[in-house]
């Protein structure tokens, strides 16, 4: 996992981990929601992967709606 600010300088790298883990399990072991959550507010995009972090971060945690379309899905 590595974070950069707006103007791609790295902020934090992560350690690597073995095998596969889920990114949210991951930034849940590292201890990043509790410093999100606890720490000075800042914004952070995020990919798919991150979905339901932002409620456990007060919405410091931005990721794309969750979309499920069951009948007549758009085109795009």
């Amino acid at each position: 996992m590595v974070l950069t600010d707006a103007e791609g300088r790295l902020l934090y790298c992560s350690p690597v981990r073995p095998g596969s883990c889920a990114d949210i399990t991951q930034a849940r072991q590292l201890g990043l929601v509790k410093l999100l959550a606890d720490g000075p507010f800042m914004e952070i995009l995020a990919d798919a992967g991150y979905q339901g972090m932002g409620a456990q971060t007060g919405g410091r945690v931005v990721t794309p709606p969750h979309r499920k379309f069951k009948k007549n899905a758009p085109d795009w």
